[in-house]
């Protein structure tokens, strides 16, 4: 999926979330021990095709969260996020000159795969690519204005206003690195050999509907490639994908939560389960009526059964979303669990919608499309509108077909949706999305005092006032029910046994980064 990182749900089958369900039942967590080995190959599912043009990260194919988590295998960024700390990567050091000048210090041990030199006229090539007013880059770093040389490996950003969280949005798993004489010889030709990188394995083989192959980078200036290959086999079927595993034909796959009951069936699996920065949630046009109204959204939000959706839709691989950010988003979290907008009650949903005048025989056509689990979400809260007494007109699309209407027509009235964009920062996961001029805000959220407060916050540099920032922030979407949170899910990840150095990382670098088989 695309579109800068936001996805959406539909619809197949859910009315069990409705309530009850039962907590997961306890998973092996016991990988192999001692020091990670050198060698082998680590096999692995990929469920969507690579976003075209393959790996050329300076394009659209950023914005899809699965290509550039791969992407990361191949590519270093100017700098990593670790543990919530901005870490030097492809940048030795960095001055903040002034509030909206950044200078950096380059690493000088460092080459592209195809021998070019990575240098301050690399970095401000790439930059300049996703500037480029005639293309189609994305993630672009929040208010950066120019790029200029200052010395073959020293290079200055100059930001057209501050924003505290430009530092973190050049981490490796969101703007990468590419070598720009690839990029000048092949992004037209052949975008896969476009797709040359600094990182620790080199992009070797992509056959459209078969496989990614990635091979060790024995240049690496880094030491935690341990593997000699990767191999990702493009499968759609997540059942088929499942057999393999079982079969033990792939070492690491994702899990759907409502199919890990058939992953546990490889007794010796190790699980990873992970909550990132990601929420999923009803979505409302208020260009449209009602919902223009804020009781009628309220009303809405508040049908919501979000404990009954994370027990029965995602087996407790789920935690109830009351509001935009999870507590793994650090300081910028605060429990509003207690807000009438964001709680379950069937008679406070009622309440709200008769406070509105809202007619209870006026149908809704609530749009989706029909991929798992966001599918099944949109039944449970087709069902658990229609108990509030909402007559709800559920409408199914394939994703392409729904991502035109809510992307490009705007054609619609309420949809569920998810921010499943790998974040580390708050400002990278409400602003596309509330602000008035977001790239995200397909809902229509036109709020000036919400706009002047993301705009402070984003600029705030003090991490104590940030926080409050974000507390007032996610207060005012969640009162005026601008969206209806529904679950922060977990990322689940079963492995063969052999496989040591998983690492979960929600910047989004690919978690094969420094894996390694045992013997």
């Amino acid at each position: 999926m695309t579109r800068r990182g936001l996805f959406a749900g539909a619809a197949t089958l859910a009315v069990s979330a409705c309530g009850g369900g039962r907590s997961p039942a306890p998973m092996n967590t016991a990988g192999p021990t001692g020091p990670p080995r050198r060698g082998g190959t680590l096999r692995l599912p990929l469920t969507a095709e690579p976003i075209a043009p393959a790996f050329d990260m300076g394009t659209s194919a950023a914005g899809s969260v699965g290509t550039a988590a791969i992407a990361t295998l191949a590519y270093n960024g100017l700098v990593e996020v670790s543990d919530g700390k901005v870490v030097p990567q492809l940048a030795e050091s960095w001055d903040r000159a002034s509030p909206t000048r950044y200078v950096f210090d380059l690493r000088r041990d460092v080459v592209f795969h195809d021998g070019t030199p990575f240098d301050a006229a690399a970095v401000k090539a790439n930059f300049d690519r996703l500037l480029d007013p005639e293309g189609d880059g994305v993630n672009l770093p929040p208010f950066l204005e120019s790029v200029k040389v200052l010395g073959r490996h020293q290079v200055e950003m100059r930001l057209s206003r501050p924003a505290a969280s430009f530092l973190p949005s050049l981490r490796r798993g969101r703007v990468m690195m590419m070598s720009p004489a690839a990029v000048a010889k092949f992004a037209k030709s052949d975008p896969f050999r476009a797709s040359v990188g600094t990182g620790p394995y080199v992009f070797k083989e992509y056959r459209a509907g078969n496989v990614v192959r990635l091979e060790r980078n024995d240049d690496y200036w880094g030491d935690d490639n341990h593997l000699d290959a990767i191999t990702f086999t493009i499968i759609p079927d997540t059942n088929t994908q499942i057999m393999a595993f079982l079969n033990d034909e792939f070492d690491m796959i994702d899990v759907l939560p409502g199919k890990a009951s058939q992953v546990k069936r490889r007794r010796d699996a190790v699980w990873r389960e992970n909550t990132g920065n990601t929420f999923n949630y009803l979505t409302f046009n208020q260009a449209v009526k009602p919902f223009d109204n804020a009781d009628v959204r309220r009303g809405f939000s508040a049908a919501l059964d979000r404990e009954g959706i994370a027990a029965g839709i995602y087996g407790g691989h789920a935690k109830a979303a009351h509001g935009p950010f999870s507590p793994a988003i650090g300081a910028a979290f605060e429990d509003l669990s207690g807000g009438a907008a964001q709680t379950y009650s069937v008679d406070e949903a009622r309440r709200f919608l008769a406070k509105a005048g809202y007619d209870f025989g006026a149908e809704v056509a609530f749009n989706a499309f029909t991929q798992s689990p966001w599918a099944q979400e949109a039944d449970a809260m087709a069902a658990q509108l229609e108990q509030a007494g909402v007559q709800v007109r559920l409408n199914k699309e394939d994703f392409g077909s729904w991502a035109d209407r809510i992307y490009t027509s705007r054609d619609f009235a309420l949809t569920n949706s998810g921010q499943t964009t790998r974040t580390v920062d708050p400002d990278e996961v409400i602003y596309p999305l509330v602000h008035s001029k977001g790239d995200l805000n397909v809902s229509g959220v036109d709020d000036p005092g919400l706009d002047a407060l993301l705009e402070k916050a984003r600029a705030e540099d003090d991490p104590g006032l940030r926080a409050e920032m974000y507390h007032d922030v996610a207060r005012l979407v969640a009162d005026n029910a601008y969206a209806a949170f529904t679950v922060w899910p977990s990322t689940l990840t079963a492995m063969s046994p052999k496989v040591g150095g998983y690492t979960f990382s929600p910047g989004g670098t690919h978690g094969a980064a420094q894996c390694w088989l045992s013997a």
